[in-house]
C-alpha cells in the first residue's frame, strides 16, 4: 500500500521537474522576458549590413545633405534601443531605421531611443562632440557600439573583426552624447514599430 500511494507523488515531481526545463518558461510556465534574453549587444561594425539586411523601404539618402533640424540626445548605457541603422551613398554617415516603440520599466537601456523621441531617418552627426556625418559607416557603427544581435551571431562576428584587420574605432565613452540631424525634403518611409513589437516579428 505504501508503494502505491508514492507513485501519484513521484509522477507530480517527474512532470514539475519536466515543466521547470521546458525553454522559455519562467516558474509559472509563462514566457520569459523575450527582449532582455534573447539579445545581446555585438559590439561590431564589421559586416554589419550582413546581419542587419536592408528592407524594401530604405530609401538611398546623402549623410553630407543631413543640413536640417538637429536633436541632441544623451545615452547613459548601451544598448540605445536603435535596432537597426543603414548607410548614407559611398557608405558614408549613418541613418537611424527602427527604434524599439517602448521603454519597459524605468530606466530601460533599450527605451532610451523611444523616452527621447529618437525617430527613423535622422542622421547621426556627432558622437560626444565629434562629427561623424561623413564618416566611414563601420567607423560610425564602431564608435556607436550599439548593435543589438542575435547571440549566435557572435563567431560570425569575430570573423568579421578579423576580416576587416580589427576594429574601426573603439567605442565611445558612456554616457554618450549624439546630436542627430534631419535631411530637408527627404521623406522617410521606414517601419515605425509599435509597443507590441517584440524580436520574434522580425
Amino acid at each position: 500500500m505504501a508503494v502505491a500511494q508514492r507513485r501519484p507523488i513521484l509522477a507530480l515531481c517527474l512532470a514539475g521537474t519536466l515543466l521547470c526545463l521546458l525553454p522559455g518558461q519562467g516558474f509559472v510556465g509563462s514566457p520569459a522576458g523575450r527582449l532582455s534574453s534573447s539579445r545581446v549587444v555585438a559590439r561590431v561594425g564589421a559586416e554589419y549590413q550582413e546581419r542587419q539586411s536592408p528592407r524594401d523601404a530604405d530609401l538611398p539618402f546623402d549623410a553630407a545633405a543631413a543640413t536640417g533640424d538637429t536633436v541632441d540626445v544623451s545615452f547613459k548605457k548601451r544598448p540605445f534601443g536603435i535596432l537597426r541603422y543603414t548607410p548614407g551613398n559611398g557608405g558614408k554617415g549613418a541613418m537611424v531605421q527602427e527604434v524599439i516603440g517602448k521603454s519597459r520599466y524605468p530606466g530601460d537601456p533599450q527605451g532610451q531611443g523611444f523616452a527621447a523621441g529618437v525617430k527613423g531617418g535622422w542622421v547621426v552627426k556627432t558622437i560626444n562632440g565629434q562629427d561623424v556625418q561623413t564618416e566611414d559607416f563601420n567607423t560610425v557603427m564602431d564608435l556607436l557600439d550599439d548593435e543589438v544581435a542575435d547571440p549566435r551571431f557572435s563567431k560570425s562576428v569575430a570573423l568579421a573583426i578579423e576580416k576587416q584587420g580589427g576594429r574601426k574605432a573603439q567605442p565611445a565613452e558612456a554616457p554618450i552624447a549624439i546630436t542627430y540631424a534631419t535631411i530637408p525634403g527627404y521623406e522617410w518611409k521606414g517601419e515605425v514599430l509599435g509597443a507590441d513589437w517584440e524580436p520574434a516579428h522580425r
